[in-house]
């Protein structure tokens, strides 16, 4: 009767031992993950923000893959309020032959990276807003600003949709890649 009394006495005390690390196992598993981090501690990209907009539309496939080259999507994923005049697909695609090819390779990134804030203004600017002037990006280059009642131009680009929302900017679509000055020598551009 003793062996019996001791054993469930002795059951109960490893139980009581072992309680506290099951319970932190636990906490650990079932504690949510930061927002700003992602898988392998990874900075995350916000739900509704400018980068979501991107990623979600199949018009902007290669401007997706192009922020995630030069680490803009994470910038455009956070807190912050940003314009972006986003080139489409069919934008990129009337680059000169080659010219993405070259600006996406590891060598060329901190020129992708210049080329791709040519076409981002700090702030919210929505399309009632846009006066006709120079703007300067976030590369630190102006670009050209041209109004005619609903129309808008940037750097002779038409502005094709406006005021797409996001939680943390607006983005306006633009037929043209705007070309920065500081790239205007970068071949195979200069052809």
């Amino acid at each position: 009767m003793k062996t019996k009394k001791f054993t469930q006495i002795a059951l109960i005390v490893t139980l009581a031992a072992a309680a506290p690390s099951v319970f932190a196992a636990e906490t650990a598993v079932e504690k949510p993950q930061s927002p700003a981090v992602a898988e392998a501690g990874q900075p995350a990209v916000d739900p509704g923000s400018l980068t979501t907009v991107i990623n979600d539309s199949v018009t902007f496939s290669t401007l997706k893959k192009a922020l995630v080259a030069t680490g803009l999507d994470v910038t455009l994923g956070g807190k912050g309020a940003f314009t972006i005049f986003a080139p489409t697909d069919e934008a990129f695609d009337k680059l000169p032959a080659g010219t993405l090819g070259k600006l996406m390779l590891p060598e060329n990134k901190e020129k992708l990276r210049s080329l791709l804030l040519y076409h981002v203004v700090a702030g919210k600017v929505l399309a009632a807003d846009l006066k006709d002037g120079e703007v300067k990006t976030m590369n630190g280059e102006k670009v050209k600003v041209d109004v005619d009642g609903k129309e808008v131009e940037i750097n002779d680009s038409k502005v094709y949709s406006t005021d797409v929302m996001a939680n943390n900017g607006v983005m306006h679509s633009v037929g043209t890649v705007l070309m920065p000055e500081s790239l205007k020598d970068f071949s195979p551009l200069d052809k």
